[in-house]
């Protein structure tokens, strides 16, 4: 892990920098450091080398000090089998990182148990395991005065709590996990205050029933297959994204139906109205866009709504939803339905 090279080396070139009392009495004021410190003065297992050095930092630490990474390069001092860990969780190897720290979890050094839990959780988040990670997080958050006696994650567990919730379609919980994050949490890191503010915003954009929520349903089926599960809860979401599809692809034959039979005048005025209400049709039917006070009631069983999401949606996005059109619709029906999502993105 390279981020603590210079505290592995300096190991090697230390000798005794301090004493475990001088350490103690410097972090006493925070409890998480002043029980490390404690911890770390009855380690037998410990190299009294790495000790020192885990001492001299501790005795160092002030206002300034970057307490995640003080507390990190302390439990890769500690433990080499949590120093594999983060080696594959800093080369991305996620997979190697969730199998080193699971072996972890159960550790009899609770510095060492929490902190292993809480990267293998953050591993599965960015493995794209994002149920497994959810179930993990909340493990931890369950006993959360505990966790925070050994770690610094409390809020990032949180905040990627919501997140593994928005994107495994649990809407309502995320909504309110963000919210309480934002509220307990408020020096949090910016990174994570920022985006947990644009998960609500789309949150509070989301339109159900949509072209979006098929996005949605896609994009969790995907991530879930990616991940080697193709178990119920992927398969009810590709039934629904389906179901979905099915529905607005109903609304817009009903809406080219009623398109025809409206711009077909009756036998009796036929030729005394072809001249002057053929070109205006189109023009009428184009106007009736989203916001016309002539829609009425029927504006929420119209596709109108779904072309907000689908003309904000990037290409790849609309480019997955239209192949699935291709491989479940005749020709003739495809083509109507392609023309028609391909349209609502160049409505303003």
């Amino acid at each position: 892990m390279r981020r603590i090279a210079h505290m592995v080396a300096g190991v090697v070139v230390l000798g005794a920098l301090g004493s475990a009392a001088t350490a103690r009495a410097d972090v006493q004021n925070d409890p998480l450091f002043a029980r490390l410190a404690v911890h770390v003065g009855k380690l037998d297992s410990l190299d009294p080398h790495a000790r020192d050095v885990i001492h001299k930092a501790l005795a160092e630490r002030d206002a300034d000090s970057d307490d995640e990474s003080l507390l990190i390069e302390a439990l890769v001092l500690m433990s080499p089998k949590f120093r594999a860990g983060l080696d594959a969780y800093d080369d991305e190897d996620y997979a190697a990182c969730i199998t080193a720290l699971d072996a972890l979890a159960d550790d009899e050094d609770l510095f060492v148990r929490y902190n292993a839990r809480s990267y293998a959780a953050k591993a599965r988040v960015h493995g794209h395991r994002l149920i497994e990670a959810e179930a993990k997080i909340r493990e931890l958050l369950d006993d959360v005065q505990t966790l925070a006696m050994y770690s610094l994650d409390e809020a990032e567990l949180v905040y990627m709590l919501g997140y593994c919730q928005v994107q495994n379609l649990e809407q309502a919980e995320a909504e309110a996990t963000l919210k309480n994050f934002l509220r307990d949490y408020p020096d949090a890191s910016p990174r994570f205050v920022v985006t947990a503010k644009q998960m609500l915003a789309e949150l509070a954009r989301r339109i159900p029933d949509s072209i979006g929520e098929v996005a949605d349903l896609m994009n969790f089926s995907e991530l879930r297959l990616a991940a080697a599960d193709p178990g119920e809860r992927t398969r009810s979401a590709q039934d629904r994204a389906v179901e979905l599809l099915d529905k607005l692809i109903e609304d817009v034959e009903n809406q080219e139906q009623q398109a025809q039979s409206s711009s077909s005048p009756s036998p009796r005025n036929q030729q005394r109205s072809q001249p002057q209400q053929q070109p205006q049709n189109p023009a009428d039917q184009s106007q009736a866009v989203p916001g016309s006070p002539d829609e009425g009631p029927k504006r929420a069983g119209r596709v109108v709504n779904p072309g907000d999401a689908w003309g904000a949606m990037p290409a790849a996005e609309r480019e997955k939803i239209l192949q699935v059109l291709r491989d479940r619709f005749p020709g003739r029906y495809r083509a109507l339905v392609e023309q028609y999502y391909e349209s609502l993105a160049e409505q303003p």
